[in-house]
């Protein structure tokens, strides 16, 4: 479920600058609600983030991530591997970032990074899963 707020105003009155307005959802309560609760979502700036989408999925070879930046060129996206396998994306302009722990089975040193139309493409290959050694056992007895 979401909240969507109702605006009153037509598509001829609509004003770009007030699109990023936030919505007081305590503001037509027939209860005063404090002052500190109904204030409290006005101190985040929506101006500087960015809604990203972003989409895991591991295929048999690898760890595909897509991210969906499109407002960015690849000179200002940053791709970070840090320590504990934490692979960080962010802008440079500080308005998106986000971190995931990569698997045991990722092979962090050829992790690829691509960025065409808007869109990140991180590929971490996997390593092939070990084959267990198996090997025969002769049963001796007496018959």
């Amino acid at each position: 479920m979401s909240i969507v707020p109702i605006n009153e105003q037509r598509d001829s009155d609509f004003d770009p600058s007030l699109a990023l307005d936030l919505w007081d959802p305590f503001a037509d309560f027939p209860f005063p609600f404090p002052s500190s609760l109904s204030n409290v979502f006005r101190e985040f700036n929506l101006g500087s983030s960015v809604n990203s989408r972003l989409d895991w999925r591991e295929t048999r070879n690898a760890h595909i991530l897509k991210a969906a930046l499109p407002a960015f060129m690849n000179e200002d996206v940053l791709v970070e591997l840090q320590d504990e396998r934490v692979l960080q994306i962010s802008t440079d302009s500080g308005s998106f970032m986000t971190k995931f722990k990569l698997p045991e089975n990722a092979k962090i040193e050829q992790l690829k990074a691509f960025m065409s139309n808007g869109v990140l493409t991180v590929t971490v290959p996997k390593e092939e899963p070990s084959r267990p050694n198996i090997r025969a056992i002769e049963i001796s007895g007496e018959d």
